[in-house]
């Protein structure tokens, strides 16, 4: 096995999305980040998927695959053939950051490569410590894309543990608690067995989170950009 980047004191410019069984939620995460970038330029930070428990080749839901004919990506994206992948430490190396669906897909990857505990986020998660200010750290060997990321995901970290998954109320999605943190629903649950209505529900957050985190993503790099000029 090839030594991890991280390891050898190199950071990605990969974002791994993950969930259960790459079918669905981590597939349609991949694609609207690719999309939202093509919207905007080209490609600063490769993106792919895999599944915590993937059938390898099994092929993308339909729903997914109907998201996309609509799609900046053209009718049928350059991946959308490609099958389920099955998450292993091979998919961690290229990685700088690595959002998942839920906090169980989170433990996995840090069962599977301890060291990628600190740049692992479930999406909602990613997207609320973002928002949190100041969100700015040093990038401290250069801007580019690698630097970039790095750096983000180390702000996401600085902040962990400002939201925490909501206990009290499941209506309430945000609500404000002693000692500052903030109580929030870190999932996004499967609902690719569910009723159609429950599915496209979670299809739709999972369109809206993953631009999010590519427009916070951005915001962040023109900002290193900015200190840089």
């Amino acid at each position: 096995m090839r030594p991890r980047a991280h390891e050898e004191g190199r950071m990605s410019a990969e974002v791994l999305f993950v969930c259960h069984a790459n079918v669905c939620r981590s597939r349609l995460m991949e694609h609207e980040f690719r999309a939202a970038q093509k919207e905007v330029g080209p490609e600063r930070w490769r993106s792919s998927s895999a599944g915590v428990a993937a059938v390898g080749g099994h092929p993308p839901c339909e729903a997914v695959l109907q998201l996309g004919l609509g799609s900046p990506l053209g009718a049928r994206s350059r991946r959308a053939d490609r099958g389920a992948v099955q998450l292993d430490g091979d998919a961690l190396q290229t990685a700088g950051l690595v959002i998942t669906a839920t906090r169980a897909e989170r433990a996995e990857v840090a069962l599977l490569d301890p060291t990628m505990r600190s740049r692992t986020f479930t999406l909602r998660e990613a997207v609320a410590l973002a928002r949190i200010e100041p969100n700015y750290v040093p990038v401290q060997t250069g801007v580019n894309a690698d630097d970039v990321l790095a750096a983000f995901a180390e702000s996401l970290d600085r902040h962990r543990g400002s939201v925490r998954a909501e206990q009290i109320s499941p209506r309430r999605r945000w609500s404000r608690r002693r000692g500052g943190a903030t109580n929030f629903d870190l999932d996004i649950a499967d609902a690719h067995n569910r009723r159609p209505r429950d599915h496209h529900k979670v299809l739709s957050i999972v369109q809206a989170q993953a631009r999010a985190l590519h427009g916070q993503l951005s915001q962040f790099a023109e900002h290193h950009e900015h200190l840089a000029t």
